[in-house]
């Protein structure tokens, strides 16, 4: 078997949309050590490419054996390769990857550190992707209660999205500001770029839900400076977006107009209010 043939059959094997999670990481369970030892191989000029392809394929699985050692080695692994084959934009995306399986593994002090070093080479290089992990590192700082440090990413995906034209985008990092805001206890502040996201969603048609949460957000720091009214207002408006488009929410939000102010239901999908973003 040809070490092409060989690569991409180990491509093929951690394939979950084709084999499902359970085949797939009861395989890299057995085969963890070959995985590794494949992409190893593959350093020489004409196989890297080869080599950073198995190591992107493995990454989505790789979360599904819980082995921060093997992480570790694979991560080092690809990322050499790609260093070696001069291809910043290949390098970004395994830091990324590798990233993502280490915070969710717990290990977020090794997640920063990749993620730091992707926005850096991106940034270096001009490259795109700079977004993804801002909203990648917003998320980690935010989870982690470095709210300072979750401001500066998010400020900073207000500022790629907006540089690119992308409104909807912008809208929604102007929403993970002001959730971080909030977090911060910067009511105030908060409620400033809920309404900026707002007026971007009411003039570009964002999906309803996620207009819908926003506003809601925007009439909780209403109420909780003493404004009632407007607090109402907007969840009013909120209400007539979510009529005929998610019942459990419109239901939710109409418990907030009864009086019951179960705010914590706002996190119910994510911490933000657009549902998520990266």
């Amino acid at each position: 078997m040809s070490e092409h043939t060989r690569v991409l059959d180990l491509v093929q094997a951690v394939d979950l949309d084709e084999h499902g999670a359970a085949a797939v990481g009861a395989w890299l369970a057995a085969h963890r050590a070959e995985v590794v030892a494949a992409v190893l191989a593959c350093d020489r000029d004409t196989a890297r490419g080869l080599g950073t392809r198995l190591a992107a394929a493995v990454w989505p699985s790789a979360r599904l054996l819980r082995d921060p050692r093997w992480w570790t080695e694979l991560a080092e692994a690809g990322e050499a390769l790609a260093i070696a084959d001069r291809e910043p934009g290949v390098l970004a995306d395994l830091l990324h990857r590798a990233a993502a399986t280490f915070a969710e593994g717990g290990d977020r002090a090794v997640a920063e550190e990749r993620w730091v070093r992707a926005l850096a080479v991106l940034r270096r290089d001009g490259l795109p992707g700079q977004d993804r992990v801002l909203a990648a590192l917003g998320s980690l700082y935010r989870d982690w209660r470095r709210l300072g440090k979750a401001l500066d990413a998010y400020l900073g995906l207000v500022d790629v999205r907006r540089d690119a034209g992308d409104q909807p985008g912008t809208a929604a990092a102007l929403a993970e500001v002001g959730t971080t805001m909030h977090a911060a206890g910067r009511v105030r502040s908060a409620m400033a770029y809920f309404d900026q996201a707002d007026e971007i969603m009411g003039r570009t048609g964002a999906a309803p839900a996620e207009h819908a949460r926003v506003l809601v957000w925007s009439g909780r720091t209403r109420w909780e400076q003493g404004n009632h009214n407007a607090a109402r207002n907007r969840w009013s408006q909120a209400l007539a977006l979510l009529v005929d488009v998610d019942e459990e929410e419109a239901n939710r939000v109409r418990a907030l107009l009864a009086g019951d102010l179960d705010f914590p239901y706002l996190s119910n999908t994510s911490s933000s209010p657009s549902g998520g973003v990266g």
